[in-house]
């Protein structure tokens, strides 16, 4: 029960952390506020490597928390420079898709969940299908340059839903560390090529809300890292997608983005086939 729920944990505080950083995002520009998330995470991390007492993790572990860090990155700047274009009822569940990725090789290493459990996966697919059935017509017609960015979204946050599984055995400090401090370096250097403005930092408001994306974000790759540990990848890897719909949710019930009659189906879909995951 522990990966289902550190998995779920995990959805909440990405979820949480999307909505707050695509207000964010919109004021300051999708470079700064990535790389200034980014920042603050790796000093949390770097704190809590320290006081883990983790030894240093081998190669392997290494390669595959910067490869997660890296794809993370993309589909974070991905995310949010669609949020810029479109809404985010429309962008947030086409990038859940990704989570494919993570099944098909939890399937392949030959996991095998109980009935109830692939009974859940399905009921929990269809309702993300259901909540973006709308969502990929309305991107599709309104911006191609929207949908692109919320596939690739899909696609890299779905590499890091696989490649936080062998970084975190590892050490799970030390993953989370490596996935944040490699983004950060190569986005210093993006800031630092581009030079954006980073005048949306001189709200109070909008520092407040980059900081407590942050560490949100913090706590949602934590949890998925310790979900890793203590369950089935093609389960936790599916409860921790969930972030886009906790994002709808959240913009639907704060600032009035409407949810049509199919998006409340996939919704309360979403809701059953969790509550069959975490059995």
């Amino acid at each position: 029960m522990l990966g289902p729920a550190f998995a779920l944990g995990s959805s909440l505080s990405y979820g949480t952390a999307d909505f707050i950083g695509g207000t964010a995002s919109r004021r300051v520009g999708s470079l700064p506020y990535v790389s200034c998330m980014q920042l603050i995470n790796v000093v949390i991390a770097a704190g809590w490597t320290a006081v883990s007492g983790e030894p240093v993790p081998g190669v392997v572990a290494i390669a595959a928390a910067a490869g997660a860090g890296i794809a993370i990155t993309i589909a974070v700047w991905a995310f949010f420079e669609a949020m810029v274009i479109g809404t985010m009822s429309i962008v947030a569940p086409v990038s859940a898709s990704g989570v494919a990725i993570p099944v098909a090789v939890g399937l392949f290493h030959r996991e095998r969940p109980s009935a109830i459990q692939v009974v859940g996966l399905v009921v929990v697919v269809v309702g993300v299908v259901l909540v973006s059935l709308t969502t990929a017509r309305r991107v599709s017609t309104g911006s191609g340059a929207g949908l692109g960015l919320a596939l690739l979204a899909a696609v890299t946050s779905g590499l890091f839903l696989w490649l936080m599984a062998p970084a975190s055995r590892g050490g799970v400090a030390w993953s989370v560390f490596i996935a944040r401090a490699i983004p950060a370096l190569l986005l210093a250097l993006a800031v630092a090529y581009r030079r954006p403005s980073l005048s949306g930092f001189s709200e109070p408001g909008n520092v407040v809300l980059a900081v407590v994306a942050a560490i949100l974000a913090f706590g949602g790759l934590s949890l998925y890292a310790l979900a890793t540990l203590h369950g089935e990848l093609s389960i936790v890897s599916v409860l921790a997608s969930l972030a886009p719909v906790v994002t709808v949710v959240l913009a639907y019930w704060f600032i009035g983005e409407r949810l049509l009659g199919v998006q409340r189906v996939g919704v309360i879909a979403v809701l059953i086939g969790t509550a069959a995951l975490s059995a």
